[in-house]
């Protein structure tokens, strides 16, 4: 565990974030690939090839990089519905609900939510999936591979 001085801090998706450049990840579902679904026991796990920001502010709005990472989501008990015999599929977008909260098109790292949830995944010619469970873990998997650094988009103080 590493220790550092109190700084800046902002919340996005209850993560708290911190003022280190790579300390804030998150998972865009834009520009990722649904790889495959897989089952484990009662489990479902959706492995992607997936677009990783990283920023010392709000991932995907401050300036920070762009990396290609393998990401799982794990849903305990879980079902798949939609175009699943479409699997693999670039995603134009998505949301994740867990609870009382939505994230559009973003995952915040580290992500673990105990109780209901569910992915719903847009790809190319109407490709839409759905995967769902009593619960979802979003691990990343393996060494990420840096793609580009970004600036902060036109609107930052949102």
């Amino acid at each position: 565990m590493r220790c550092r001085a109190a700084a800046q801090r902002w919340s996005f998706g209850g993560q708290q974030l911190r003022d280190r450049v790579d300390d804030n990840v998150a998972i865009e579902i834009h520009d990722s690939t649904l790889e495959c679904i897989e089952s484990d026991g009662d489990a479902l796990v959706a492995v992607f090839s997936a677009y990783v920001h990283r920023s010392s502010g709000r991932p995907g709005i401050d300036a920070g990089t762009g990396w290609s990472q393998t990401f799982h989501l794990r849903f305990r008990r879980g079902r798949a519905s939609g175009n699943v015999d479409m699997v693999p599929i670039e995603l134009l977008g998505g949301h994740v609900d867990a609870s009382n909260e939505r994230f559009e098109n973003v995952i915040p790292m580290p992500f673990n939510h105990v109780g209901p949830a569910m992915i719903e995944l847009h790809g190319w010619n109407g490709i839409h999936i759905v995967l769902e469970g009593e619960g979802v873990e979003a691990t990343l998997i393996g060494e990420a591979r840096y793609i580009e650094t970004f600036s902060a988009s036109e609107d930052s103080t949102k």
